[in-house]
């Protein structure tokens, strides 16, 4: 039995505690020596200073502390937490809930890294950005006690402390590196010697005397955000499958999807406006809780073609009474009249209908007593798709004409923003890990390192089979870089197909053309010079499909142009002005090449191999693949995917599996069969004896080596399907082909 009464708690025994190696005992400890005391402490204050009510409640660190103990334990995990940083600190909380949100009041953390005993109002970085947004988290510090400390959360639970009149130069500085710190209002005491129950009472209730201006702020921030949050749900939950818009005298069918789960704190649900069963363009309307790059708020978007053409913020609907949503409109693309846009857009907008005045259009309103719009939300999602074409069609990136047309499939953004890099291994982790896409710490790691690992020499080669992510890694990674998710426009990464033609350099470095009289520029080209001019941005290069053509013959000057630092000459003549007649590839230049190894490639060379680390994906998680479809999806696939599994375990036993891109492409197709009236619609079987006929089948080939695997195919065909169906057939002749010629392959 614990006594869990003292009137002094030994904080040098805490520190002892903390400093304890092993992971397992450490948290043992911590929560039998520490917890046990302090916990009942902390009730008792909390009730004698009558601070808890329906909407509080006490949060501690029990709970991963006793996961973390077990864990340690045992054999599977024991090594992962071996050198575990948890039980190096205890905390205990006292949090309010307001809706959804919850506020931090006051916290006590004992901080053995740091060895201190910290008392604080604790806050995420959001809505901290969110009251410097309104102007009004300078003057709340200002009205601070000098003596209060203010800390941001650094790695390792260390906390760095700044100056009251550092926090706007601080907070700037963890804007601009994108950085999802948090901050700490309060004071702190060494974790050494002992302190009694009184005084410890004493500096708790001191310290929430002081920071009482930053905890009523904090409140009212959650206030907001929940409020906020009840409009993004009126929209989100809304789901009418599909609507009629009329835009440019023309009708056109939207057909939604159900709202999803995209990533922490963001929803999405995905738009597709048709005209006559062909798709004109497709995208989806986000709700976001918060967007780590450009707003600390709720935000109603819609995104068409990869670019966002509204983009508001649904806390300016909130207030006491009556408010009509005006939504500011600006254009800012390069090199045109965005004054002229502006105008037309508008001009475009009264014709649909659409209230504008100045640079705003009038979507509703919304009365906060009663908590609606005044007209359906069904409705008005309509009027935000039309005005999202409206402003697509404006800036040219959409054509609505006799055939319509996305004329711009990576369109730059819509405002100016300044893309800040960041090779924080953490912070790329958690922004590919946070994707739709499946990679493994291995992988995610594996791929940083051979990347960063060279100053000035950043080249990378990822070679598996067709369809394991191979480019979408590189986009991801790039894109993580600066802070962007998947679907955002990176102007600093560039994907460059490669053509089997490709014979010489003049493939990536241009060439003079006599007949022409200019210098022909390659995407390869432009993205160096780019890279010269802005040294502090990484540039991004991905060769997709690259040894289509001989690597070692397109490359070579690139290669050893990096190896030497020499310049390579382009041209030599004096009447061109505009392209620099030598070129040095500077160390902001990363390539990546994927590759795929079959009949139609060719393979590398030591050259190439010599200069490049080759990493292989071939492995596919199709657990989470499946994980991340729709409830309804797996309802109506579960059979199907099932035997698609199996199947693709006996093929990657000779090496001959498929990836995530044919999986998903089988699943798809499955799933519109099942779509189509009962009278066209194949049987479940029938069309998964299709698919894996056109999708799975026809990249098998080998010798006897595989005779085996056609013995367990034709078994499986057989049971499933009969020994009518497709793939019965292709297996059959297979096998006696391979009987009679040693070699097989699906293709006739």
């Amino acid at each position: 039995m614990h006594n869990t009464v003292t009137n002094i708690f030994d904080l040098s025994n805490y520190q002892f505690i903390f400093n304890e190696g092993d992971t397992s005992s450490r948290c043992r400890n911590v929560l039998d020596k520490v917890h046990v005391e302090i916990k009942p402490f902390f009730e008792q204050f909390c009730r004698e200073n009558n601070l808890l009510n329906d909407s509080r409640f006490i949060k501690d660190y029990s709970v991963t502390l006793n996961t973390t103990y077990h864990d340690a334990k045992n054999p599977k995990y024991e090594e992962s937490k071996k050198n575990s940083s948890i039980g190096k600190k205890y905390y205990i909380a006292l949090n309010e809930r307001i809706g959804n949100q919850e506020v931090n009041l006051i916290t006590l953390e004992f901080n053995g890294v740091n060895r201190k005993l910290h008392i604080s109002i604790d806050s995420e970085y959001y809505p901290i950005w969110y009251e410097m947004k309104t102007g009004r988290m300078l003057p709340t510090v200002e009205r601070l006690d000098n003596d209060v400390l203010i800390q941001t959360q650094g790695t390792w639970y260390i906390r760095e402390a700044f100056d009251q009149s550092n926090f706007y130069n601080v907070f700037t500085d963890i804007k601009k590196q994108r950085k999802s710190t948090s901050f700490h209002f309060g004071i702190e005491l060494p974790l050494e010697g002992a302190i009694s129950r009184e005084d410890l009472s004493n500096y708790i209730t001191t310290c929430w005397e002081k920071t009482t201006p930053i905890r009523e702020l904090l409140i009212e921030e959650k206030i907001l955000s929940d409020k906020a949050e009840y409009i993004l749900d009126l929209f989100a939950n809304e789901w009418t499958k599909e609507v009629t818009i009329q835009v440019m005298n023309q009708s056109y069918s939207v057909i939604f999807g159900k709202t999803e789960s995209y990533k922490p704190r963001v929803r999405r649900q995905s738009i597709a406006v048709n005209d006559n069963n062909q798709l004109i363009t497709k995208g989806y309307f986000y709700y976001l809780d918060r967007d780590q790059n450009y707003a600390p708020n709720q935000v109603v978007a819609v995104n068409l073609e990869g670019h966002f053409h509204i983009y508001t913020d649904a806390r300016e609907l909130l207030g006491s009474s009556v408010n009509e949503w005006w939504i500011r409109k600006m254009f800012s693309s390069h090199k045109k009249d965005n004054s002229a846009i502006l105008t037309k857009a508008l001009n475009l907008l009264e014709e649909h209908e659409i209230p504008t005045r100045e640079s705003k259009y009038y979507m509703g309103t919304f009365d906060n007593q009663t908590r609606s719009f005044d007209k359906e939300i069904i409705k008005i999602k309509q009027n935000l798709i039309v005005a999202s074409i409206i402003f697509a069609v404006a800036s040219e990136r959409l054509n609505l004409g006799d055939e319509i047309d996305v004329i711009d499939n990576n369109p730059s953004p819509e405002e100016d923003e300044e893309f800040v890099s960041n090779f924080s291994f953490v912070d790329i982790y958690e922004t590919i890990i946070e994707s739709q896409f499946t990679f493994s710490t291995d992988i995610i790691r594996d791929f940083h390192l051979s990347l960063t690992a060279l100053d000035d020499k950043h080249f990378v080669i990822l070679n598996g089979i067709s369809g394991t992510g191979k480019t979408q890694l590189c986009r991801l990674y790039a894109n993580a870089v600066y802070g962007l998710d998947y679907e955002s426009e990176n102007p600093y990464l560039t994907i460059i197909p490669v053509r089997p033609d490709w014979m010489d350099a003049t493939a990536l470095f241009g060439y003079y053309s006599s007949f022409e009289k200019k210098y022909v520029m390659t995407e390869f080209l432009q993205v160096l010079i780019s890279a010269q001019k802005e040294r502090d941005k990484p540039h991004f290069i991905v060769l997709d499909e690259m040894n289509l053509a001989r690597v070692e013959y397109y490359l070579s000057d690139y290669l050893s142009a990096v190896e030497s630092r020499k310049e390579i000459l382009l041209h030599n003549r004096e009447d061109v002005t505009d392209i620099p007649q030598k070129i040095s590839i500077p160390p902001n230049v990363y390539v990546l090449g994927t590759i795929n190894v079959d009949e139609t490639t060719h393979s590398l060379s030591d050259k190439v191999l010599d200069r490049a680390f080759v990493m292989t994906l071939s492995e596919v998680d199709f657990k989470h693949y499946w994980s991340t479809l729709d409830q309804s999806v797996k309802a109506m696939m579960s059979n199907e995917y099932e035997i698609l599994c199996e199947l693709h375990n006996d093929l990657k036993s000779f090496d001959l599996h498929f990836g995530y891109r044919t999986m998903n492409e089988m699943i798809q197709k499955l799933v519109r069969n099942k779509e189509l009236d009962e009278e066209f619609s194949l049987g479940s079987m029938p069309a998964l004896d299709r698919v894996i006929s056109e999708k799975m089948l026809p990249k098998l080939r080998g010798d006897e080596r595989i005779a085996e695997l056609l013995t367990t195919l034709k078994t499986k065909f057989q049971g499933h399907f009969g020994e009518e169906s497709q793939s019965y057939g292709h297996i059959l002749r297979m096998e006696k082909e391979l009987e009679r010629y040693g070699a097989t392959q699906f293709w006739r």
